[in-house]
């Protein structure tokens, strides 16, 4: 009878209380259902209590205030921490609602806290559910608009630092899959993920391409070269229908190599093509030896010099 009028009570306060369904409840609507809460378990302990006593079983009325003491003095060792996370419970704590924290390696935004608390991350799409215990020896922060949650989303393009580019099909909390052109597919622990560094294609990205010339060609390579072969790139570019997805282009001289004479080609694109990624570079490295072939410019081979000893004449 106790625990069905406490059900029907909290039914009550949930119509009738104005803003006991926010998402963020305030202070006093949160200190009234930790009260609810704490009478109810109370009198559900009191209760069988009465029930001994009017009935004059002496012996489970014995054993009842036995009980009690012991769950007396276990709380009496317990009690700092349940202060700690009645603290939490009413949102005064060091973990609040609506703010960041960092739980499993990821940062999550702190959705919901009760006695099982939800955390989410709000670009990754995930979820999990946590004790409040759990939360007493965290902190949380207050959230800013421009800070990071997660590298990517599902359906991003991402290359990672051991070379694997691929899109991304699947993201929880303890793996991340990707799908690489061609169909097969890759799975990362997302803490491995993570320590990969991905680089985000989808938003935009860029491709750095070097030729080398022959040092015969010195003068031009930092004059009319570099524009000739931009001329042609772009040409090409246009030729095979990536001039609207084409964001940026420059074409320098970067250094004076060991056996070459090195123009770089900086090609910025629109992250709708991330996944022709690699066909860019090879096209960019073709269409610079298309230049070279058409305007007779040397592309040199790495050159090594043997010194060898003269013969000692006897």
């Amino acid at each position: 009878m106790i625990l069905l009028l406490s059900r029907l009570s909290y039914k009550a306060m949930v119509k009738l209380i104005p803003g006991y369904r926010k998402e963020h409840r305030s202070f006093q609507i949160r200190l009234l259902d930790l009260l609810h809460r704490m009478f109810t378990i109370v009198l559900a302990i009191l209760g069988p209590m009465v029930v001994f006593y009017v009935v004059e079983d002496w012996v489970l009325f014995s054993l009842g205030i036995l009980l009690l003491l012991g769950i007396g003095l276990t709380l009496r060792q317990a009690l700092p921490r349940y202060w700690q996370q009645i603290q939490l419970f009413l949102n005064v704590g060091s973990v609040r609602e609506g703010e960041r924290i960092f739980v499993d390696g990821l940062p999550w935004r702190v959705k919901q806290i009760n006695i099982f608390s939800i955390l989410e991350n709000p670009v990754a799409q995930i979820s999990q559910r946590v004790r409040i215990d759990e939360l007493v020896d965290l902190k949380s922060r207050p959230l800013r608009k421009e800070e990071p949650w997660f590298p990517c989303v599902r359906g991003d393009w991402v290359l990672l630092s051991d070379g694997m580019r691929g899109k991304v099909t699947g993201i929880s909390l303890e793996l991340v899959q990707l799908i690489e052109r061609g169909g097969a597919h890759r799975t990362y622990q997302t803490a491995d993920f993570l320590a990969l560094s991905p680089l985000n294609l989808t938003t935009n990205f860029r491709v750095k391409e070097t030729i080398g010339i022959t040092y015969n060609l010195q003068q031009e390579s930092v004059t009319s070269i570099p524009d000739i072969l931009k001329t042609h790139v772009e040409k090409r570019i246009a030729d095979e229908g990536y001039a609207d997805k084409l964001l940026n282009l420059r074409v320098e001289f970067e250094r004076a190599n060991t056996s070459s004479l090195d123009i770089v080609v900086i090609a910025d694109f629109d992250g709708a093509v991330a996944d022709l990624y690699n066909r860019l570079r090879r096209a960019i490295q073709r269409w610079c030896v298309e230049a070279c072939t058409e305007n007779d410019w040397e592309i040199p081979f790495t050159q090594l010099t043997l010194h060898q000893p003269q013969a000692v004449t006897p």
